[in-house]
């Protein structure tokens, strides 16, 4: 049984009353993963969202090293309970998975296919938008967040880079 209290908590669905909620959770497929389960792997088509009930859930990409060619995981955020990730190909639709989520603990997922999501918005527009620009907040933060990280690993890197050359000199 989905969690209205929960529901009404999150993010995502800010802005939304109680029926839009009700009509909302009919979308919803509860799903659980293992400690160490992969959820989603880069590359792989997907088209669902998926919010965090319970657990904690870690996002990575796969980097692959410039001078021995190894791939190693660079994991980029651990989400939480009323996180929510998959956002990219839910929006999308059969999008290639742009990171890997994988279960850090024990995990209970609400998982939403875009499909569902698209007959939903049909019949309740209103919620829908609030839903959309819920999902835009969401990914503009995480690319403010992701620019501001971008700007500290630049800086550090010229810094480096700086002294190196001034050590061949």
């Amino acid at each position: 049984m989905t969690d209205l209290g929960f529901l009404s908590r999150i993010r995502l669905l800010e802005g939304l009353g109680r029926e839009d909620l009700k009509e909302f959770t009919q979308l919803i497929r509860t799903r659980e993963f293992s400690a160490g389960q992969v959820i989603v792997r880069e590359g792989e088509k997907g088209d669902s969202l998926f919010i965090i009930r319970e657990g904690e859930v870690g996002v990575s990409l796969a980097i692959t090293l410039p001078v021995s060619g190894q791939e190693r995981e660079k994991v980029l955020v651990s989400l939480r309970p009323g996180d929510i990730f998959g956002e990219m190909a839910f929006i999308l639709g059969q999008e290639q998975r742009s990171a890997t989520a994988q279960a850090r603990t024990e995990v209970v997922l609400y998982e939403v296919k875009s499909s569902d999501f698209e007959n939903f918005i049909e019949v309740n527009p209103r919620a829908g938008l609030y839903i959309f620009r819920n999902v835009a907040k969401i990914i503009a933060d995480r690319l403010r967040k992701a620019n501001q990280d971008i700007a500290k690993l630049t800086t550090v890197l010229s810094v480096v880079l700086g002294q190196w050359q001034g050590s061949e000199l």
